[in-house]
C-alpha cells in the first residue's frame, strides 16, 4: 500500500438560491464619519480577502461594493444574509443615527393618471380593486402623493417615491398581492 501525504481542501460554496441582493445604508451625523467607517470597510474587505477563513460569510470580498454619499454609507452583496461582520463595522467605527437593511433594495417613481381633482381616496373608490388596493398600499408606505396637472387640462398625476425591499419586477408589483401594470397606460413606474 502506497501512503502519500494528507490533503484537506476548503471549499466555500457559491450562496444558495435563498440568497438575495442586500443593501445596507448607515447614516452618520457627518461626512466626516461616513468617511471614516469607508476606510474600515475598505481594511475589512481587504483582511477578508486575505485571511477568508477567518470569517463566516458565503460570498467574496470581491463581490460586494460600498460608496459613501454625503453622510450614508451603503454596502451591496448578494447573500443568504452574511452580514453580521459589515454591520459590525457600521456600528462601531462610528455611531450611525440609523442603518437599514434592504433585500433587493428598488428607489422607484410611481405615477398614476386619473381624472383631475381626484384624490387618492376618491380615487380608490372608481378605480378597480387591485388598483384601489395598490393606491392604498402606497398611501400606508409613502405617505400622501405628490399631485401634478397634466398638459391636458383634464387629468393630474398622483406620484409617490419608494425606496426599499424590491416590490417591482417585469411590470407587476408584488404588495402582498400580484399587480400587473403592463396593460395600463396610466399607470407608470421609472
Amino acid at each position: 500500500m502506497c501512503s502519500s501525504p494528507s490533503e484537506f481542501y476548503v471549499f466555500k460554496f457559491r450562496p444558495s438560491s435563498h440568497s438575495d441582493d442586500y443593501t445596507l445604508i448607515a447614516t452618520y451625523k457627518g461626512a466626516v464619519r461616513a468617511e471614516k467607517v469607508e476606510k474600515a470597510l475598505q481594511k475589512l474587505l481587504k483582511d477578508m480577502k486575505d485571511h477568508c477563513d477567518d470569517y463566516d460569510t458565503d460570498w467574496s470580498p470581491d463581490e460586494a461594493s460600498f460608496s459613501i454619499s454625503g453622510n450614508k454609507v451603503w454596502f451591496e452583496v448578494y447573500t443568504a444574509g452574511y452580514l453580521d461582520d459589515i454591520e459590525s463595522i457600521l456600528r462601531k467605527v462610528a455611531v450611525p443615527e440609523e442603518v437599514e437593511c434592504y433585500r433587493d433594495y428598488q428607489e422607484l417613481t410611481v405615477r398614476v393618471r386619473v381624472p383631475r381633482g381626484l384624490t387618492p381616496e376618491s380615487a380608490m373608490l372608481i378605480l378597480d380593486k387591485e388598483e384601489a388596493e395598490a393606491i392604498k398600499w402606497f398611501k400606508e408606505n409613502c405617505g400622501e402623493p405628490k399631485v401634478e396637472d397634466c398638459e391636458d387640462g383634464a387629468h393630474q398625476t398622483l406620484e409617490w417615491f419608494y425606496s426599499g425591499d424590491g416590490i417591482y419586477s417585469e411590470s407587476t408589483f408584488y404588495l402582498g398581492f400580484e399587480f400587473y401594470v403592463g396593460d395600463r397606460n396610466y399607470w407608470e413606474v421609472e
